[in-house]
């Protein structure tokens, strides 16, 4: 009997599908789990701070530029006529607490009327955010 040589066995394709589900399924979850932050609507170049209370930051966000001009949502206004631009919004919302981001380049005497004006209408706390120190 003749004997032929047989052919070997052929390797079979190895599908990638199974790789990329894992792949997207990786993806989703960490898109799902991941936290995002909210970006700032105006450019301000924060100051160094020394103290380090990391409290959670509020949803009443004031900016103030160097230019003095303070934003607030849609908001944009003189440092000096913020308060009583903003009087209505606090007070329909009860605002204890507002969050200022101020450029380290803005006018002292600026923010000071901010403040004392919003003392004026209501608020009892105000935040000034700092970015922390390099040590």
């Amino acid at each position: 009997m003749i004997e032929f040589e047989e052919n070997p066995p052929r390797r079979q394709i190895e599908s990638v599908v199974p790789l990329i589900n894992v792949v997207f399924l990786l993806l989703i979850f960490f898109l799902l789990t991941g936290t995002l932050k909210k970006t700032d609507t105006v450019d301000v170049e924060l100051p160094t701070g020394q103290v380090d209370d990391k409290k959670q930051e509020e949803e009443l966000i004031l900016y103030v530029e160097a230019d003095g001009f303070v934003h607030f949502q849609d908001l944009t206004m003189d440092a000096q006529m913020a308060p009583y631009m903003l009087r209505n919004r606090f007070s329909k919302l009860a605002v204890e607490a507002v969050t200022v981001k101020a450029d380290q380049a803005a006018d002292a005497h600026d923010l000071i009327q901010l403040m004392e004006g919003l003392r004026n209408i209501g608020v009892k706390e105000v935040m000034l955010i700092t970015q922390q120190a390099k040590e």
